[in-house]
């Protein structure tokens, strides 16, 4: 695990903020850090010209049904890692997120976390009470003056950092809040030392007193619009808590599904779910359904760029098979793409594209009339890929949710592990 990595996790350990300068307000669209452009070469390089933007603007969603929350990151990560560790401390127990938003050899870092951690009431005062109170003081219509000033009374890390934050507010959140921490040696331009601005944003939400939620990212402080323009338009308003998937409940019967469990082998390592509502086809060798007037394929292959199908499968290898699988629709099945976003799926990784293109299943792809797509391909470690596409009339829209979550039916049946509290994304 990378260094900036662990220091991104255990700032999301330390510290204890939350959300947005929505007040201020961002002026145009900030260019992307160079840092963050130079780890993103390759995929520049195989992206088709029109399509050269998602080497770095590409939304990474994050499902995690298991501990029941959403959210999105719009841009493309260089790499991460899934947490779920105790610690001594009065989070307890932390699980979550933790992304590189630049590569190692650059020199800028750019983290973003997102955790789940225990909101366990100190001191006897009830949850109520610990939920709605700053330090004992009702947040209700608190300034953002009167926060951080009482937060100045029992901290000392207004010393040496410029500190701005506030209470928020967010649909469906008990209490919401955030601030920014720069160091003043920034300001004062005494250090030689590269400086990191470091934006939290924590949400205590109404279904779920017991939980606190925190996203921490760092970056350079001149980077602050590109980053901060990012969370609070984005990943701030994207999280939310969804219903948990109880993956071995069969409703309705062992009928509906092949067999007595829901998932089907697709390859070594690699199974997904059976779709529910769709109707198996008996297609010898393929693994086929179809619903009304949409069908579902799902098969594995092999691919020939050796960077990608051999060797450990890193977040840029997974990536890289993603960009070569988008290259080949635009090229061979004249595709025009609408949507290519990571999806990290309880800790699955895999790619989801649509929008249009030639038919694939015409025999003449040249002369066949354009349909509309959706697709999610994954590569599982042991190098085996696995696509599931559906394809349907070019005016019926496949980029539905339900549409959507059965296409990232896929899990990988062996995971990379650095130790037991971490999983390699």
């Amino acid at each position: 695990m990378k260094l900036r990595l662990i220091a991104a996790t255990l700032a999301v350990m330390a510290l204890g903020g939350t959300t947005s300068i929505m007040a201020e307000g961002l002026k145009g669209t900030p260019e992307t850090p160079l840092a963050i452009v130079e780890s993103q070469k390759d995929s520049a390089s195989i992206l088709p010209d029109q399509y050269k933007s998602y080497a770095t603007q590409m939304n990474t969603v994050v499902k995690d049904y298991k501990n029941g929350y959403t959210f999105t990151i719009p841009w493309r990560v260089a790499d991460g890692v899934m947490l779920d560790m105790d610690v001594r401390s009065e989070s307890e127990h932390i699980q979550g997120y933790s992304f590189n938003l630049a590569g190692p050899t650059q020199d800028d870092a750019y983290t973003v976390s997102f955790t789940k951690r225990n909101n366990t009431p100190q001191d006897g005062v009830s949850q109520k009470e610990w939920n709605t109170t700053w330090y004992g003081v009702p947040i209700k219509g608190m300034s953002s003056e009167e926060y951080l000033s009482i937060w100045r009374q029992h901290s000392n890390a207004f010393e040496h950092n410029d500190i701005v934050g506030g209470f928020f507010s967010k649909k469906g959140a008990t209490s919401a809040r955030w601030d920014k921490t720069t160091p003043k040696s920034y300001a004062e331009m005494t250090s030689t030392e590269p400086v990191q601005s470091v934006f939290e944003a924590e949400f205590i939400m109404d279904k779920d007193p017991t939980h606190r939620y925190n996203l921490v990212s760092t970056y350079a402080p001149i980077q602050a619009d590109f980053m901060e323009a990012g969370l609070m338009e984005h990943t701030i308003p994207s999280f939310e808590l969804i219903n948990k998937k109880n993956s071995n409940a069969i409703k309705g019967g062992v009928k509906q599904f092949l067999t007595g469990t829901n998932d089907i082998s697709v390859a070594e390592g690699i199974k997904f779910t059976y779709p529910k509502g769709f109707t198996r086809l008996n297609e010898k060798g393929k693994i086929a359904f179809t619903k009304h007037n949409i069908r579902l394929d799902v098969e594995s292959f092999t691919i020939p760029v050796q960077a990608v199908s051999t060797g450990m499968p890193t977040m840029m290898g997974k990536q890289m098979l993603g960009d070569y699988y988008l290259k080949q629709l635009v090229e061979v099945n004249k595709a025009s793409i609408t949507r290519y976003e990571t999806h990290i799926i309880d800790g699955n990784v895999m790619f989801y594209l649509a929008g249009h293109m030639k038919n694939p299943n015409t025999s003449d792809t040249s002369a066949a009339a354009p349909v509309s797509f959706g697709a999610t391909i994954i590569l599982g470690n042991e190098g085996n890929v696995a696509v599931a596409r559906m394809i349907g009339p070019s005016g019926v829209s496949l980029a539905t949710p339900e549409l959507i979550d059965i296409l990232d039916g896929f899990r990988l049946t062996t995971t990379l592990n650095t130790n037991q509290s971490s999983q390699v994304l």
